[in-house]
């Protein structure tokens, strides 16, 4: 076994035969191809986590009820003033 598994999957015939041009300029196969571009779009996924200065942001959270309550009452007594 090769470590590797079957994909079938549905795509426009036009992207195929782009798909099959690119690996043959590639000197590689379709599948290949696709292995590679799938993988380096989930790579650039992960790096889009990370800002501009290679710092990786926080997960924001969500706030409670509370907390928005709260901040609506100091809203509130902005506008007041």
């Amino acid at each position: 076994m090769t470590g590797n598994v079957n994909l079938t999957i549905k795509i426009d015939p036009a992207l195929k035969e782009l798909l099959k041009t690119i690996a043959l300029e590639n000197q590689t196969s379709i599948s290949a191809e696709v292995s590679k571009r799938l993988e380096a779009s989930l790579k650039a996924s992960d790096a889009a986590k990370v800002d501009s200065q290679d710092v990786a942001e926080d997960e924001a959270t969500t706030l409670t009820a509370a907390e928005v309550k709260q901040l609506r009452s100091l809203i509130k007594k902005k506008k007041k003033k």
